[in-house]
Formats: structure tokens, sequence, C-alpha cells
């Protein structure tokens, strides 16, 4: 829980672990209103915020604490624009308990920001820094065949984005313990942004070897979980033993009708040669 204390909103600190089995602590899912989490990344001018982590497509929910003995009416701002101003809010919000209590239903990434609330003719106002939790996704397992570039894109959702970090573990059973990428595979791990921007969520290898096969993991501060992926690396022959093993069986199955002729033609020509001869 979180409590106003001399004009600061106090926030609970939780660290996040590595095991997929662990719950996190205060995960919202759909439907559910975000609550006082860990602090997320801060925009530029922002650090002094109390921050706020919410789930994409859960309810955020937030309470003006400002004493109000003399019924002002309250006030609410998205980065400094007046809520009913901000186009893409329009309708999602609704403003409760006297206008105290602002409530929206499946937050969107882009909700993400700093609001305020205040009195009119007041001017002491409280502000957090809302931030998208962020979610992570990788598919269950990957295959590359060996030789060929490797490609792997973690899913982040939840604004604004987080720098994603890469960890390899050449256990498949899930076992053992994860270095970090750059470590284990060296200067042949590449990591670059994802197509939305998100900063270090592509891991790239141009040659894929056989040892590269093993658990890869993306993270980020402040996610509920890592994403892992299962990587098998392919032979580069693979593909031709289905092809050589046709071959081979057809090349058996030549043989064995040239024999079964051979032998058929040679006592035919012994019974022609000893009619012949009784003539």
């Amino acid at each position: 829980m979180y409590s106003w204390s001399e004009g600061r909103l106090r926030l609970p600190l939780r660290t996040t672990s590595f095991s997929e089995s662990a719950a996190p602590e205060s995960v919202s899912p759909a439907g559910s209103e975000a609550g006082p989490a860990a602090p997320a990344a801060a925009g530029p001018g922002d650090s002094a915020l109390p921050e706020l982590l919410y789930d994409v497509r859960g309810n955020l929910t937030l309470h003006c604490s400002l004493p109000n003995e003399a019924s002002l009416a309250y006030f609410w701002t998205k980065n400094g624009t007046a809520l009913e101003q901000v186009w893409e809010m329009t309708g999602r919000y609704v403003l409760e308990k006297g206008g105290a209590e602002m409530r929206m239903a499946r937050a969107l990434e882009d909700d993400y920001g700093n609001y305020t609330c205040g009195l009119t003719g007041r001017s002491d106002t409280q502000s957090w820094a809302v931030r998208g939790r962020p979610h992570l996704k990788l598919p269950a397992n990957t295959n590359v065949v060996e030789g060929q570039r490797l490609k792997l894109v973690c899913k982040v959702i939840g604004k604004p984005y987080r720098p994603v970090s890469w960890w390899y573990s050449n256990s498949s059973d899930g076992e053992g313990n994860f270095t970090e990428v750059t470590a284990a595979l060296g200067p042949r791990a590449v990591i670059g942004s994802g197509e939305g921007g998100a900063p270090g969520a592509v891991l790239t290898v141009e040659a894929a070897a056989r040892s590269d096969a093993g658990r890869y993991r993306c993270s980020a501060p402040d996610a509920a979980l890592p994403a892992t992926t299962t990587l098998r690396v392919k032979d580069m022959y693979a593909a031709l033993w289905p092809f050589l093993g046709i071959c081979a069986e057809v090349f058996v199955l030549c043989a064995i009708i040239l024999v079964y002729e051979k032998r058929r033609t040679k006592p035919e020509l012994d019974d022609s040669d000893t009619d012949n001869h009784d003539q």
C-alpha cells in the first residue's frame, strides 16, 4: 500500500526474479485496478514524481488526496493538458467521488504520462508519473539452420519502453544458470532496437552455430516476468538426408530389377539352344 506524507506519495520497492514459476508481487490482470508498484523508468524532467505502474488492458485508478474542506471543484491534466482536451482519452475515463477519483477501463499503451489533479483556485497539486508495466513475449521454441541468420525479437508491451537485456543458457531443460548473451556468444551477438523503438529488443547472430543451441531469455526493468525461448540449431545438410534416402531406395530397386531380369533371361536362352540342337 502507499501513503501520502509531507506532500509526497511513498511507494514500496520490489525486485523482479528471473524465476518463471514465481508469481509477480503486484501484477494486475486485465480488468483489475492498477495499484502502487515498483518505480519505472521516468521521462525527462519528471524524476521527482512518484511513479505508478499499470497493466495494459487493465484498469487504471488515480485518487486525488488533496484536502478539500471547502468542496472546491477538482481538475485533472495529462502532460499539462486538461483531460477533456486530450482527444485519445475522450469517453474512456470517468471522474467519481466528486471528481477526486479518475478511473479508466482497459488502459492502453499510450495512456502513460504525467497525470496531475488539483483544486480550482488552489495552487497545490498532486502528480503521478504513470508508466505501463512491461510484459515481454518470445515464442516458446525457435528453430534455425546451421550457418543461417538467427533473429530473436522480444516483443515488449508497456510504454515507455525499458531497455531489454538478453541472457543465454546452454541448458534446454529449464535448469542451469543464465549468462549475458554478449559474454556467452561474444561479438557474434548483435543487439539492436525493435521496430517499435524498444531498445535492445532484437538479438541477431549472422551465422548460427550448433553450439548456439540452448535457452535465450529477455528481461526488462519492472517486467512481471522475463520471456524465454528454446533454440534448436538444425544441421545444414539435414534437408538432404531424405532426398539421399530416396535416391538410395531407387538405386537398390533398380539393381534388384536388373538382377531379376538377367536371371530370368538366361533360362530362356538355354531352352532356345536345346530346341535348335534337337532339330
